[in-house]
């Protein structure tokens, strides 16, 4: 039932995705572009945003009734990941379109708000399923953390949203990239197949309006959000280091900041042209579409060489 649910729902995202642009347009809610990006990014300004809001409306809803349906708590946990990381974009979205910049939240307000609800996703993991130990790949065996996980948990949480968010720069990158990895995710966690009807869905209905060139972009709101119900997935299945491989190209995407920021601080010079390392490769000449390529395509065979694990 619920799969048959799940594709009503793409077909009705596929029509509500116009008029959503539509209205967007005329009410002028569109991105703003930071001025620290690549110049030939300007033309993107004014594209509507925070189309994030109607797939994870029906991400949620699908989860919400495959719960019912199964008493799976998983679907509970993707639920109120998608809710709750969801929540802080679209606050985030909400201040730049009506400040009419790019300035949202203030970083430090922004993780404050991904770490309380990174606590109360563990707790609801906690409730379902208590472990402190994660899965190492291959080998069959168990790293366990003790009382260190709960810490361990909120980080990955956090950062792996934050990692999604990073990515969200190129038209295509990061819905294509979550599509692959979430695919990936729940078959390396031995989840429920149903998973990908209610999650990727829903992802793919918005991608036909984001791959280049872009009529929308999904915002804080979803970019948040997608890396809060991958994470809150691992983290349920304790295989959060198979996600090293199944959300590889969002892993570089954030340590490429990290060292970026690092090495500027520390050496005064940068490691790449700029950060997010996608815009490394867009500063050495390579087109938009050859970068989310090669980054979905590295995705997968990361994905593939982790399958067997």
């Amino acid at each position: 039932m619920i799969e048959i649910l799940s594709i009503i729902s793409f077909f009705v995202l596929i029509s509500l995705y116009p008029k959503y642009i539509n209205w967007s347009k005329k009410k002028q809610y569109g991105q703003y572009i930071r001025q620290e990006g690549p110049d030939l990014h300007n033309y993107k300004q004014g594209t509507p945003t925070a189309g994030g809001i109607l797939f994870l409306f029906f991400i949620s809803i699908l989860n919400l009734i495959s719960y019912y349906l199964s008493s799976n708590p998983i679907y509970l946990i993707v639920f109120f990941s998608s809710i709750l990381f969801g929540f802080v974009g679209f606050i985030d979205d909400f201040l730049s379109i009506f400040k009419k910049n790019s300035l949202g939240l203030r970083s430090y307000q922004k993780l404050l708000l991904q770490i309380i609800f990174s606590l109360i996703i563990f707790y609801i993991v906690n409730k379902f399923n208590p472990h402190t130990y994660l899965k190492i790949p291959y080998i069959d065996k168990t790293l366990d953390l003790g009382f260190f996980y709960p810490i361990w948990a909120v980080l990955f949480l956090s950062g792996l949203s934050n990692s999604t968010n990073l990515s969200d720069g190129l038209d295509g990158l990061s819905s294509g990239l979550f599509i692959i990895s979430t695919i990936m995710t729940v078959i390396v966690s031995k989840a429920p197949i149903n998973l990908i009807y209610t999650i990727v869905l829903p992802v793919i209905a918005f991608m036909m309006f984001n791959i280049k060139p872009a009529k929308i972009f999904m915002g804080d709101t979803g970019s948040l959000a997608l890396g809060g119900i991958l994470a809150s997935i691992s983290i349920y299945y304790s295989t959060e280091i198979f996600a090293i491989f199944t959300c590889f190209v969002f892993i570089a995407e954030m340590f490429s900041v990290i060292i970026q920021v690092l090495s500027y601080k520390i050496r005064k010079k940068r490691v790449f042209l700029m950060a997010p390392v996608h815009h490394h490769f867009e500063m050495k000449g390579w087109h938009e579409e050859r970068v989310v390529m090669n980054f979905w395509i590295i995705n997968i065979l990361f994905g593939i060489l982790i399958i067997g694990g």
